[in-house]
């Protein structure tokens, strides 16, 4: 058996390779970030002043953002959102905060110290921003991430030039609502908004679902709250001890016709649908939801589009209409296909996208399945700008093209089951 002597010294191995591997990968960051910067410079500068000339600068420089994120969203295989903070990261670090950077490349801070730093320092003025950063440093290199936002928000306040009130004016410009996918047909919503209407929201939460709580209720509080809120935002009528029972939320969501509202696709078995097999059913933009679910929707909820699939091969049988004669059904036919942007890595429903002519109108592409697909947004407008191309070399499949070249083979989704 090892010695108490042998133990310590295994110990004070360990903890040193751990403390040299994070100080490898803080240098990593740095240097990943100092990458992505010369890149972002490099779509800024050349590309734009080739295609753009005479472009102002700052559509050039968002435009050159949103470029590089897509970029290295595809390299990293990160979700655009991921790439887009490393972006504006990268470049605060490089332009703005040399130190920061220094800091990070020679292992004092994490990654995670470095954005946390960054976000404390955005909106100050220059001289104000430089002043919290020679302070907040030395803390950053000895303290934990929450300790530094918590030292960093006090002393913040304290070297902001503008008021606390109109600044907090200003961030409720930005609340706002985000969805992502969670696994077991479950998701989270977060929200963003003033922390007073947080609180009241989450007290008011509290409050409703303990008027709920009776000897006979099997419901825990946080089921409650959860309960709660589903009603509050999907139902006409306020909570009650009626509301959803315990782990069926869904079901009786689904039962109240009232709380649906808007129009989305599930994809279901013909057999899922007729009770015969409990196959899952494809929920638009999200995945695989429980049969019983599909079932009660599909016969409780008007407004969803019903999409039967053959039981064997998965082809779609309807689109909610006997024949397939008309624009409006091929429209739902490629938002059964494509179900997201077909954009490489790109998430967004076909429902928020838009049906774009892989070979544009103009050139002679015609309207039909094996020339039009599904891309959002910001992805449509990168392609309408010359940054990004596709092509459809068979019906579904794009070949995307970034701006540095490199070809992304985007395969349509097979069934869902």
């Amino acid at each position: 058996m090892r010695t108490s002597t042998e133990h310590a010294m295994e110990l004070d191995r360990i903890s040193a390779r751990i403390t040299a591997l994070s100080a490898e990968k803080a240098r990593i960051d740095a240097e990943l970030a100092a990458s992505t910067e010369e890149l972002r410079k490099v779509f800024e500068v050349r590309m734009m002043d080739h295609f753009w000339p005479g472009r102002p600068g700052p559509h050039r420089t968002n435009l050159a953002d949103t470029t590089t994120a897509t970029e290295i969203a595809c390299l990293l295989r990160i979700s655009e959102r991921s790439a887009h903070c490393l972006v504006q990261y990268s470049a605060l670090l490089v332009n703005y905060h040399p130190r920061t950077l220094t800091a990070l490349r020679d292992g004092a801070i994490s990654w995670p110290h470095a954005t946390t730093l960054l976000h404390e320092y955005t909106g100050l003025p220059h001289h104000a921003a430089t002043r919290l950063e020679e302070a907040l440093l030395p803390i950053a290199a000895d303290t934990t991430v929450p300790r530094l936002s918590y030292k960093a928000r006090r002393l913040r306040s304290q070297l902001h030039p503008e008021a606390l009130e109109k600044r907090a004016r200003t961030a409720a410009r930005g609340r706002r609502v985000d969805l992502d996918a969670a696994d077991d047909a479950m998701a989270w919503i977060h929200v963003h908004l003033p922390a007073t209407d947080a609180a009241a929201i989450d007290a008011r939460l509290t409050h409703t679902a303990r008027t709920l709580q009776t000897p006979t209720e099997p419901r825990t509080l946080p089921q409650l709250r959860a309960d709660v809120l589903t009603d509050l935002l999907l139902s006409d009528s306020a909570p009650s001890c009626h509301a959803a029972q315990p782990d069926s939320a869904a079901a009786a969501t689904a039962e109240d016709g009232h709380r649906i509202r808007a129009h989305i696709n599930v994809t279901v078995p013909v057999l899922t649908l007729l009770g015969v097999d409990d196959a899952p059913a494809d929920l638009e933009g999200y995945g695989p939801i429980p049969a019983d679910v599909a079932r009660r929707l599909a016969a409780h909820a008007p407004s969803f589009t019903r999409l039967l699939t053959h039981p064997e091969t998965g082809a779609v049988l309807s689109v909610g209409r006997n024949t397939y004669a008309v624009p409006a059904d091929l429209k739902k036919w490629l938002r059964v296909r494509d179900r997201t942007c077909r954009h490489p890595g790109c998430s967004i429903p076909a429902a928020r996208c838009e049906l774009d002519h892989t070979t544009p109108w103009s050139r002679g592409g015609p309207t039909s399945h094996d020339n039009l697909a599904h891309l959002c947004r910001k992805h449509h407008m990168l392609k309408s700008e010359g940054l990004w191309h596709y092509d459809q070399p068979a019906p579904g499949t794009l070949v995307a093209t970034s701006p540095a070249g490199r070809t992304y083979a985007c395969d349509p989704e097979p069934p869902p089951f």
